[in-house]
């Protein structure tokens, strides 16, 4: 039987990429294949269903798949095996980008970019989830590039939201949302500034930072003196990482999700926006123009005062509002989980039986 192992860096509940390597396991074993996930680091909460990657025991006909976002030792490893290789690549964080977050992030990052090149000749194809990814991978010199957008499974979507999480956000104020770590690229410190302004015309605004600040570093004790600076600080929720009903709570409750990150390499939290048809305004950098489509709004710079009025406007003017949640919810149907999967086992079978 043929087998196709899965290797990510870290292996943690609700991590995006750990979250697409169980649904395309779910997908490799419906076409009868082997497959187990392996990972250099492991949450306690996964120990019995993801596997130390130097427990992996070769086999001369395995398929490896490596989902690729930072360089570590498994990169290593993996470029030392002679099985064949698919590279799953998920952007590498520039690491100028990260100046501030916790140097193991930075260091990791560097090592991700300097290594990439070095998997070109040994990767039978390489799926990037974005077609700005794409471009990282063509520049390295990968001989077989395709574009798969993140699949993800439905359960955020399903799950019933936390009831008491639910009830506080309900207090009629305006919630202006945001979903992702806490580092230096995604410029929190942005949507503080546009939290400033726009609490000139709804002075009982919050901002909500939901995301994990492992890796933050001195990041994260920047942003909490910004807000002290701006006299913001009961007006900020920093969320921390949250459950798959709080995260949907915190969705169901949002005002307009804000965006101002320089640098995505796809940005998932998008696509779960819309999904939830709640209004995006995002900056225009990276892979977010190719995410978003024709959907929601797009700025082209950040200008604070007039990010702050067109935040009012999508949450005063109705009929604005609801033109914009129809093209989102059209442009969602791009990222259907069954489409993505279905094109998934295609690519795979295609390497299979060459």
């Amino acid at each position: 039987m043929t087998t196709v192992h899965q290797f990510v860096t870290g292996a943690t509940p609700g991590n995006a990429i750990y979250n697409e390597a169980l649904i395309m396991q779910q997908a490799l074993r419906r076409l009868s294949l082997t497959s187990e996930i392996f990972a250099e680091r492991i949450h306690p909460s996964l120990q019995k269903v993801v596997t130390p990657y130097d427990q992996y025991r070769p086999q001369a006909d395995d398929v490896l798949l490596f989902h690729y976002s930072l360089g570590s030792a498994l990169s290593d490893y993996l470029l030392g095996l002679p099985q064949t290789l698919l590279l799953r690549y998920h952007n590498v964080t520039p690491p100028h980008f990260l100046v501030g977050a916790n140097p193991w992030l930075r260091a990791g990052a560097e090592k991700g970019q300097r290594d990439l090149p070095l998997f070109a000749s040994r990767t039978a194809l390489a799926l990037a989830d974005s077609a700005f990814n794409e471009q990282d991978l063509l520049a390295a010199n990968f001989p077989k590039t395709a574009v798969l957008p993140l699949i993800q499974p439905d359960d955020l979507f399903n799950v019933q939201p936390d009831g008491e999480l639910l009830s506080q956000l309900s207090d009629g104020r305006t919630n202006l949302l945001f979903v992702g770590r806490i580092a230096p690229n995604k410029r929190q410190e942005d949507l503080l500034k546009t939290l400033y302004f726009y609490r000139q015309i709804d002075p009982s605004a919050r901002l909500l930072l939901v995301g994990s600040e492992d890796g933050a570093g001195g990041y994260g004790r920047f942003l909490r003196t910004v807000a002290q600076d701006f006299g913001l600080e009961t007006a900020v929720q920093f969320s921390g990482h949250v459950s798959l009903a709080q995260l949907a709570a915190y969705y169901r409750t949002a005002s307009v999700y804000v965006c101002l990150s320089e640098h995505e390499g796809f940005c998932q939290p998008l696509v779960e926006s819309m999904r939830f048809g709640v209004p995006v305004v995002a900056y225009a950098s990276t892979a977010v123009p190719s995410t978003m489509g024709s959907a929601g709004v797009l700025l082209q710079q950040k200008n604070y005062p007039v990010l702050a009025e067109l935040i009012h406007l999508l949450i005063t003017d109705l009929t604005l509002r609801e033109s914009i949640i129809a093209g989102q919810t059209e442009r969602v149907a791009a990222f259907a989980t069954d489409d993505l999967l279905a094109q998934f086992e295609r690519w795979i079978t295609a390497v299979l039986n060459p």
